[in-house]
């Protein structure tokens, strides 16, 4: 089943299947809200804080998420994780602490990160009941990100590679990602051949490979791996993207992914 469509009170949202039978919520939003493509959740892109105020107020009341019980972190695109104890009033914290990787074992908080072309990583633990969300960038992949999440998981919480479930979300594929010789050499070194290729003089990185290959090496099998195969670039009309509107401000913005533990 994967990552399902849903239209709930007007929002257009994908929602990952396979986790409900583990008592975990999984979700992905658009840009869609009753039809319209300004769904934004970004407050670096909006002209006034209160639009996004209130399309996260909108967005939390749908889903049944307590907005008193979240956690984020400001997102600088390495591959810091943070374990999350306790969540916070979304709308009356100002989260400075900086990591790009989330992890909680309590149930109820809503983990959240944000994105525009960058890819969600969802991790649960089906049996030691942990989860654990990843906004995974070329940066961020490059440093071998969700590789961290797993052994964050397998260290402190004693996880199993065998007992995790993994969910790869939408972000920018591989025909879209052209890169730079240097970004390019990078990735050729830390991933070889299998991620890196030339098209028409230009180099192109396949992100989603990355992030699969740190799976694979960390024991993760195929079969334990939902994977979204939408492009955040070409589907223009369900999704932000930063790399194809970043020369247009006013048509840019994110969506978030959100992952949570509804029962122990």
């Amino acid at each position: 089943m994967g990552f399902v469509k849903e239209n709930i009170n007007g929002i257009e949202i994908f929602r990952i299947s396979e986790f409900e039978d583990y008592g975990i919520e999984g979700f992905f939003t658009t840009r869609r809200y009753y039809g319209h493509d300004s769904f934004n959740l970004s407050y670096k892109w909006a002209e006034q804080k209160e639009e996004v105020d209130r399309n996260f107020r909108i967005l939390f009341e749908a889903l049944h998420i307590d907005y008193r019980n979240i956690f984020y972190a400001k997102q600088v695109h390495k591959n810091d994780i943070i374990i999350a104890e306790r969540g916070f009033d979304f709308f009356e914290y100002n989260q400075e602490t900086e990591a790009d990787g989330l992890v909680t074992n309590i149930s109820g908080i809503a983990l959240i990160t944000m994105h525009a072309d960058c890819f969600p990583v969802y991790i649960v633990d089906i049996e030691k009941r942990v989860i654990s969300l990843v906004h995974s960038g070329w940066k961020g992949t490059l440093l071998h990100i969700t590789e961290n999440a797993i052994k964050i998981l397998k260290k402190k919480f004693l996880s199993s590679a065998e007992d995790l479930l993994v969910a790869i979300g939408p972000g920018i594929c591989k025909r879209h990602f052209e890169v730079g010789k240097d970004v390019y050499e990078m990735f050729f070194k830390e991933f070889g051949d299998e991620v890196c290729f030339e098209y028409k003089e230009s180099l192109f990185v396949d992100l989603k490979k990355a992030i699969l290959l740190d799976l694979k090496k960390n024991g993760i099998n195929l079969s334990q791996i939902i994977s979204c195969d939408m492009c955040t670039y070409e589907d223009e009309d369900i999704f932000f993207s930063y790399r194809r509107d970043h020369r247009e401000l006013k048509k840019l913005g994110s969506m978030v992914a959100i992952l949570r533990m509804v029962r122990r």
